[in-house]
Formats: structure tokens, sequence, C-alpha cells
């Protein structure tokens, strides 16, 4: 099941959370009816829930910050001419707690977890008095604890999972398309050689090749038509693949490319459109493809060559063995040749 639809948490997580969040605070009310003092015991209950719940939540956003995957800028600090760019993955910051909490229960033994409950009882004596200080209210108290803080872990880690990544990941592509539009302006007076520009893309380096595509895009030559080909038939990602497809676009209006280097674009291009995952339909991927599939025609197969080397024109079907219903040769208005006259004779 997928965790989030359009940037927002699908309604199997939301109403998840508030199920289990609706079924802390009914035990709450219900308790604290069932007490002399009923505001007072769910004032007091409700406070405690909401800052173990916050107290939760914290924590789980903590574990739950994406771990930031840096290239360009990061990955080669002394590069001025480097751009950098970001991806955000899931953090596994939880799952190596867990595997490390483990290994320690399992070292230091089993006896260390006899005072979890000790602590959990001098816990609940603490907060009895806000629960109204009656039987039970400690018990209780421990127990509220236990529970919200759980709950607002869940609901701290499972909303910057599914909210914060995407928002850092659609600052961090609006940043880059800001730098790579200041590249296309700058191309002509950078001076890059096709070799140079060659060599940005081959890096391996996601904003060195995405600055690549912009230098060409800003300056196209016949000579990048090997670089944006490759670019294009890669699995790049939708924001590199966009710019691989501007620059071919580029390309596609040049008049000194050749018929070899405009076939291999097309191509290229076609190949990828395709598969519409990659080129989905009514994005701008689409559209930019399409325009540069305008811009370079399929070529036209060549046509049969006749007897005498010229090409073949249309065949005609004739209708008879001669050409004509009875044998005879067709005259221009659709009349057979000879038809009801003898030979030698004179109309």
């Amino acid at each position: 099941m997928e965790l989030e639809r359009g940037g927002e948490p699908v309604p199997a997580v939301k109403y998840g959370l508030g199920g289990v969040l609706g079924a802390g605070v009914a035990g709450l009310v219900l308790y604290a009816l069932a007490r002399d003092h009923w505001a007072g015991a769910l004032g007091g209950g409700l406070m405690v829930a909401a800052t173990f719940t916050v107290g939760g939540g914290l924590l789980g956003f903590l574990f739950g910050i994406p771990r930031l995957l840096t290239s360009g800028a990061a990955a080669h600090p002394d590069d001025r001419s480097t751009t950098s760019t970001a991806g955000y993955a899931p953090n596994t910051n939880l799952e190596q707690v867990s595997d490390w909490l483990t290994k320690i229960l399992l070292g230091a033994g089993l006896t260390q977890i006899g005072t979890l409950p000790r602590r959990l009882r001098e816990l609940g004596d603490a907060l009895a008095p806000a629960l109204g200080d009656g039987p039970g209210a400690a018990g209780f108290a421990a127990a509220l604890s236990v529970y919200f803080t759980i709950v607002g872990f869940l609901a701290g880690w499972l909303l910057t999972r599914l909210l914060l990544a995407r928002a850092l990941t659609a600052a961090d592509r609006q940043t880059l398309a800001d730098s790579v539009n200041q590249t296309v302006i700058a191309a002509g007076a950078l001076d890059f050689t096709p070799a140079q520009v060659r060599e940005l893309f081959d890096t391996g380096v996601e904003g060195l090749r995405v600055q690549a595509l912009a230098l060409v895009q800003g300056r196209p030559d016949p000579a990048h038509v090997d670089l944006v080909v490759s670019a294009v038939d890669r699995h790049l990602s939708p924001f590199e693949l966009l710019q691989a497809l501007l620059a071919a676009r580029e390309l596609a209006g040049l008049a000194g490319l050749t018929a070899g280097q405009r076939a291999a674009l097309r191509a290229a291009v076609a190949y990828k459109v395709r598969n519409t995952r990659n080129v989905p339909p009514y994005s701008r991927r689409r559209s930019v493809a399409e325009e540069i599939l305008g811009r370079l025609p399929a070529p036209v197969p060549p046509q049969s060559a006749g007897p005498d080397g010229q090409p073949a024109g249309p065949v005609a079907q004739p209708t008879g063995p001669a050409g004509g219903a009875d044998g005879g040769a067709s005259g221009p208005d659709g009349a057979v040749a000879g038809a009801g006259t003898e030979p030698g004779s004179k109309r």
C-alpha cells in the first residue's frame, strides 16, 4: 500500500493514526468520568497525554529526517563550477537503533530489564496527582504516558517521512532549475569547447551532467549530438531527462546537422517516448519530445526503381489483357481506342 498520494498521507494512514489517538482519548475520558472530580482528572490527563505525545513526536521527527544524498558541490568542494544537487532517501537510523538495542539487551542480559517496571511505577506515582490521585491513578498515568509516547513517535516519524522529504526535494529542485537557467544564459560567455562539455558530462555527478546539458542548450553545436543521444538513452531522473530533451530540441533546430546525426537524435527521442513511465502523457517531457520529433521528420522510404533506373510510378491495374475492357488500349477519355471501327477505316 502506498503511503502518500500527491504529497499528502493516504486516508489509511490518517485514519489509522486518528483511530489510535481517538482510542487513547476515549479511554482517558472514561477514566475521568469515573472520578469524583472528573474535570480536574480529565484536564490533568489531557496535559499528560499532550506532553508525552509531543515528546514522542519530536523523537519521531529526529528519526524520520531524510538523509541528504549530496553530489555536485558537496562531492567536489574545490570545484567552483560544480552545482549542488540533492536527493533524499529514507533514514535508516530507526533500524540501526533497533539493532543496537537488541544487541545491547542480549549482551547485558535480561536481568537489566527488571528495572523497567520500577521506573514505570515511579513515573506513575509522580503523575498520579494530576489524574485525581485515586485508586489506580498511578497505573493509569504510567500506561497513559507510554501509550501517547508511542502514538506521538509514530505520528512524528510518519509525517516527517511523508511530507518533509517531498518539501526538501521540491526546494532543492527549484534551486537547481534556477542554476540551470543561469548556465544556459551564460553559456556563450563561458566558452566551453565540446570536449570540455563532454568531460563535464562524463564525471558521473548528476549536478555536473545537468550543467553540461545546460551548456549545450545555451550554445548548441553539432559536435554535441553524440553526448545528447547518450544522455537521452540513459536512465535519468525526470529533471535530468528534461534537460537532455531540451538540449536535443536546440540541436534539432540546427541547420548543420548531417542526415546521420538527425537520424540518431530522432531514434533516441522516439525510443524514449515509447516509455510512458519516463515520458508520461501531458508532461513537459512529452511536449518537448514531440516538438523534437516534429522538427526531425522520419525519412521517406526510397521508391523502387523502374527498368530504366527512374523511380517507378504508381502501377496501373489492367482491366483486360491489353489494358482496355476488351483488350484495346484506353484513350485519354477512358474510351477504348479502335472500339467499334475496323482497322484502316475512317471516322
